[in-house]
């Protein structure tokens, strides 16, 4: 587990890089996108057991996150996901990582985040767990501004069904030629079942779609029982995407 200081779109973002010392000269990579004032530290339990199935691992405090520079209020979605490409191409180009064999996960904003940088970089594989999204009125205006599921009008917009060109991350998704693995949580607070189907419906081939029910699960899951049982999901649909 290395620290490293990236310098994206004149700030300093703090990340984590797990990277093993006997590597190939071509080895699977993961990048971890975490959500809504979450920080890269949530994940370390998972870059840990990937990283050792052999995946390079590179994970960020997001700006105006956890030790990362920027202002959370007055950053736009756009921002985060210009940050997300900037990152994307120093992880791409880092001594060891097959660029061609890049995997991006996401969970609630970041969700949103993976899936839309899909559609800006090459990506052979996505994870989504509980994956928000976001009208695209609202690319542009502060994160804090647009709100989530603290504003009522969001929830109930999260709930309407939409077809996969309505929203930019559904689109994305839409458009994704690799294999997806979509997370649910039964008692999601802030993601409603409805959004979870508009990603669902959005895959154009659902024989690269691996959809996982978590029966019990929150939103959040920071500790607990929960946490092992997404570390397994994980693992087990990484373990086979070596033999892909």
């Amino acid at each position: 587990m290395e620290s490293v200081d990236l310098n994206i779109n004149g700030l300093k973002l703090k990340a984590t890089l797990f990277k093993g010392e006997n590597l190939k000269p071509k080895n699977p990579a993961i990048l971890v996108i975490q959500g809504w004032t979450g920080q890269m530290k949530n994940s370390f339990q998972y870059a840990e057991s990937l990283f050792k199935l052999g995946y390079i691992c590179l994970l960020f405090d997001s700006r105006g996150h956890g030790q990362s520079e920027g202002d959370i209020n007055s950053a736009t979605m756009e921002d985060f996901t210009k940050d997300d490409q900037a990152v994307y191409d120093y992880f791409a180009n880092l001594e060891g990582v097959d660029s061609q064999n890049i995997t991006v996960v996401g969970s609630s904003f970041g969700g949103y985040r993976a899936a839309y940088l899909t559609s800006k970089r090459p990506v052979k594989n996505l994870v989504l767990r509980v994956p928000a999204d976001y009208s695209n009125e609202t690319f542009k205006i502060p994160r804090a501004k647009a709100g989530g599921s603290e504003i009522p009008e969001v929830m109930a917009w999260r709930k309407k069904p939409k077809g996969p060109n309505e929203t930019y991350s559904l689109e994305a998704v839409h458009n994704f030629k690799g294999n997806i693995l979509l997370i649910e949580a039964e008692y999601d607070e802030y993601v409603p079942h409805q959004t979870i189907e508009n990603y669902k419906n959005a895959v154009s081939d659902k024989s690269k779609l691996t959809y996982v029910f978590m029966k019990g699960a929150p939103h959040s899951i920071n500790e607990g029982p929960f946490r092992d049982q997404v570390e397994k999901i994980y693992l087990d649909w990484f373990q086979n995407r070596l033999s892909d």
